[in-house]
């Protein structure tokens, strides 16, 4: 068997300072249809989301201009937020998987310096309520403490079996720290996830759909 996938690649476009505390943002388009799936109620707790643009029926793509931590000569900056949406699979389809990417740059000035990116992919089952979870992990690995400059990414992804509406959750931060006299900053500049979509096989044929391979997006500023 064959299984497509639909990309959905996000990324946050809204500055946001450690400590803001926003009421749900919605997204200007947070209800509306894909290939095979229709989405609902989406949008991100402090704002830093933005709103996606459908690309060929199935990739929701966000460039972010503020997703960012900074510290410069001592103390610490956390950004954080929280991405929330729904899915609805087509009648004969279910969403098989889940996967999402982000990538971004940093520095690292100074004794003392670091800097992280982390978070978590959460989806739950609307139909019975499982839950399925998934670190984010991010190469180089969190914290860095290395002087110098660099791109980093990050990448969770959750399998699931036979799930047709969900919910999905993805919990998201940057903490950059500045030893005296030191500089850190981290940027994420793109973020994404992924949604396999399988055909539940007909009477008497097992018919299934290519939905497009994995996309990465990645804007340099």
């Amino acid at each position: 068997m064959q299984t497509g996938f639909i990309r959905i690649a996000a990324a946050a476009a809204v500055l946001a300072s450690a400590g803001s505390a926003m009421a749900f943002v919605p997204w200007s388009n947070p209800n509306g249809s894909g290939t095979n799936f229709q989405w609902a109620n989406g949008g991100s707790r402090n704002g830093l989301f933005g709103s996606p643009t459908l690309v060929n029926g199935d990739t929701f793509v966000f460039f972010p201009s503020g997703f960012r931590a900074q510290s410069v000569g001592g103390g610490s900056n956390l950004v954080e937020d929280r991405l929330e949406f729904e899915l609805y699979a087509a009648p004969g389809f279910n969403i098989t998987n889940i996967r999402i990417s982000e990538f971004g740059d940093y520095g690292v000035i100074g004794e003392g310096s670091s800097v992280s990116a982390g978070g978590s992919l959460i989806v739950t089952n609307l139909d019975n309520f499982d839950v399925a979870t998934n670190a984010i992990v991010t190469q180089p690995g969190s914290p860095i403490t290395e002087e110098g400059f660099g791109n980093w990414r990050g990448d969770a992804a959750v399998e699931l079996v036979g799930w047709s509406r969900v919910k999905v959750i993805v919990d998201n931060d940057l903490i950059a720290i500045s030893g005296q006299g030191g500089v850190a900053y981290i940027e994420k500049k793109v973020f994404g996830s992924g949604i396999s979509i399988q055909i539940v096989p007909a009477p008497g044929s097992i018919a299934l759909v290519g939905l497009g391979g994995m996309m990465m997006f990645r804007r340099r500023r």
